[in-house]
């Protein structure tokens, strides 16, 4: 990651007006990818950015080769790659028969090359090699994975324990807002996530319903093709713990349900807290007596406490508790992308297990649906921070990543199927 992704020198480029020319790139490419096929686009693409002087339209080599120029070019010329990327990308999403184009225009930064005689050339060449270690080009990394992910196939357990850790992404439609956007994402480039997000969940659903299904008619049976990395006993007890009984008489949704109609009788905020320090571990004691109240909790309790209290006195609104979801879940998980520390996280899983844990984190976003794509972002911190690891290297996080799967889709889905 670059060290100019910040949020200011973002807000510093989207803040200004229009540029002439960044416009007559964009437009330019606006024009020809309704003219051209794909093929011809990325030929088009690959002569601008790295023979430029020899392109056919000196007017948009002559703009590439000023915005190169200019003295912020370090910071805000890959915001200026990144959509002239997304301005085929986004064309291209559209029209499935040319899905394949995307991953081939973005493994063109991979290839480097020969160092041109024009020092214009040179310096856009530069920048190409700098936006390769950028935000945004990570994210359109991940795309093309997603994307190319239908031809690999998912391979044996062996073969994915050999993999890197980012080829797994395909497989997990939660991280794709916080894996795939970045801070300059336009609302075309939002929706067509969204679009390849819920098509994903759909395909889950239905495999995961039918697994599940066969399980409870025929068992443990090898040939029944399993979408996820789970053992089927360790499957049947998570699909057990995030969609049955969890105290005896209530699903985790009823049990959220509940504690959201009891959590509107607290007469402030501070009350609230302690009571919602019990909903949360309640479940996990009752299995772990311990959890009642040793280090762990009272930790909890503690970062309760020191959660926002100049509301203490005050009823409890909107703001206050998905804010304060959003406090613990940083808490439980990880919080700062820059420099994150998940410790905790690991401890729990270690003592717990990913059941309970994931569990624990399902009670939060049940309880406070606002906070669940703050969930989300935190499992996405945890697999960009990760993903060029192999999967045997991490199996604390893939095993994490298996779990969010279950426990979101079967609570959190929208494709008419109920588990």
């Amino acid at each position: 990651m670059s060290p100019w992704d910040s949020l200011d020198s973002w807000s510093d480029y989207s803040n200004r007006p229009p540029a002439s020319l960044e416009e007559t790139i964009y437009q330019h490419f606006q024009q020809w990818r309704r003219q051209e096929a794909p093929h011809e686009l990325l030929n088009r693409f690959r002569q601008l950015l790295t023979q430029g002087d020899s392109y056919p339209d000196a007017t948009v080599a002559r703009a590439l080769f000023a915005l190169a120029k200019e003295p912020n070019a370090e910071r805000e010329f890959k915001y200026v790659l990144n959509r002239c990327c997304y301005t085929l990308i986004n064309f291209w999403y559209t029209q499935p028969r040319d899905h394949w184009a995307i991953p081939e225009l973005i493994g063109l930064f991979d290839h480097n090359s020969a160092p041109a005689n024009a020092p214009d050339v040179r310096r856009v060449q530069a920048l190409m090699k700098s936006f390769a270690t950028s935000d945004q080009y990570a994210a359109l990394g991940r795309l093309a994975q997603i994307l190319s992910a239908p031809k690999r196939g998912s391979g044996t357990q062996a073969a994915v324990e050999e993999q890197p850790l980012g080829y797994r992404i395909s497989h997990y439609p939660f991280l794709y807002h916080g894996s795939l956007l970045t801070k300059d994402s336009d609302q075309e480039q939002a929706q067509n996530v969204g679009d390849l997000r819920h098509k994903a969940e759909l395909k889950l659903a239905v495999n995961l319903a039918r697994y599940h299904s066969g399980l409870k008619q025929r068992g443990e049976d090898r040939r029944l093709a399993s979408p996820t990395l789970l053992p089927a006993a360790d499957f049947q007890q998570a699909m057990g713990y995030y969609t049955g009984k969890v105290d005896g008489h209530r699903a985790q949704r009823d049990l959220a349900s509940w504690f959201s109609t009891y959590s509107k009788t607290a007469r402030s905020f501070g009350r609230f807290k302690d009571e919602f320090v019990d909903y949360l571990i309640g479940p996990i004691a009752a299995l772990e007596p311990k959890y009642s109240g040793n280090h762990f909790t009272r930790n909890l309790r503690q970062h309760l406490y020191d959660t926002l209290p100049q509301f203490d006195d005050q009823p409890i609104n909107d703001f206050i508790l998905v804010e304060t979801c959003r406090q613990v879940l940083n808490f439980l998980v990880v919080d700062n992308p820059k420099k994150p520390v998940f410790r905790r996280y690991c401890h729990l899983i270690e003592d717990i297990g990913h059941t309970l844990t994931m569990g624990l984190l399902l009670r939060i976003v049940l309880f406070c649906a606002k906070a669940k794509p703050w969930l989300e972002r935190r499992f996405s911190i945890l697999f960009n921070l990760h993903e060029r690891r192999l999967c045997k290297e991490v199996p604390w996080l893939v095993t994490s990543l298996e779990h969010a799967n279950l426990a979101l889709i079967t609570n959190f889905n929208d494709v008419g199927y109920q588990f």
